[in-house]
């Protein structure tokens, strides 16, 4: 009896890694399971016996890379100076291979919504406002309540992402202006005044 062929730790990483390629390459409607074969030097047959489709490979990929990310976090001092220096790094990421996968999966909502949906109840956009933010204004007195911190999110990934996708420039005039226009008149209006609930 041969012995048997040891396993490659490596493998799994390489095949993931070839899915986020792909996807940010050409989007997720164009990523197949023989490119990711190819990119990744398996078979397909090693990779149907991981994930059953695309869908379950790609969701696959994108736990994987939010696992490995680090946290980010800032401390300005002040609420406003906060909220600037999250719209300023979400810019900044977009500019990076993550605005290149964003793009890659967002042609995905017409051909395979479903993926979209599960993706985005698992992970942020990257323009999520961490609660304590708030949390540090209240107390500083900045904020005289707390407030849905998400809305932060909402306006953000929307405006920022928006205007990145039609390739206009994310100066940092315009970012400002997303801070002080939009943002802290949101953030920063009377207690009570909430988002309604879909």
């Amino acid at each position: 009896m041969s012995a048997r062929r040891p396993l490659d730790p490596t493998r799994d990483a390489r095949i993931l890694d070839a899915v986020l390629e792909l996807i940010a390459e050409a989007g997720y409607v164009s990523m197949t399971i023989d490119a990711v074969a190819a990119r990744s030097g398996t078979s397909k047959a090693t990779i149907y016996r991981r994930w059953r489709n695309k869908r379950e490979i790609a969701i696959a990929a994108m736990t994987r890379y939010h696992a490995n990310r680090t946290a980010w976090s800032v401390d300005t001092g002040t609420f406003r100076g906060d909220l600037a220096a999250h719209v300023h790094r979400f810019a900044e990421v977009l500019r990076g291979f993550d605005g290149r996968l964003a793009v890659g999966l967002v042609q995905a909502r017409a051909a395979d919504p479903d993926l979209i949906d599960e993706l985005e109840t698992r992970f942020s956009s990257g323009a999520r406002l961490p609660q304590e933010v708030v949390d540090r204004a209240v107390e500083r007195g900045e904020l005289l309540a707390p407030v849905d911190a998400g809305l932060f999110e909402e306006v953000v990934a929307s405006v920022v992402f928006m205007r990145w996708l039609w390739r206009l420039p994310l100066e940092p005039e315009f970012l400002d202006h997303v801070v002080d226009d939009l943002v802290l008149p949101v953030l920063s209006r009377r207690p009570g005044c909430r988002r309604s609930s879909p």
